[in-house]
């Protein structure tokens, strides 16, 4: 049940580059072991004969890391001048 599109976003999590390697492989590692454990709880569930509910939980999880998602972004767009913001322009 390894979902490669999460695999592939693990790898390319943008982290500042003045952290210490040993700081950068400690959260690597922090969230490699969470993203195991929250697929082998949906796998003991989907085994256990209730997939649908695996279901339910893989859902809930993705809104949950979305939210978090824009969270951050309206966090730091809050910290730029609202002048300094990129501007979309119409589409004529």
């Amino acid at each position: 049940m390894c979902d490669d599109s999460a695999v592939d976003s693990i790898e390319a999590l943008p982290l500042p580059t003045g952290w210490a390697p040993s700081v950068r492989s400690a959260i690597l590692n922090v969230l490699g072991l969470v993203r195991v454990a929250m697929m082998a709880g949906r796998e003991f569930l989907h085994e256990a004969g209730d997939p649908l509910h695996a279901k339910i939980i893989r859902l809930e999880t993705e809104v949950a890391m979305l939210r978090e998602e824009m969270r951050i972004k309206d966090a730091r767009m809050a910290r730029v001048d609202p002048r300094r913001r990129v501007q979309d322009k119409p589409n004529v």
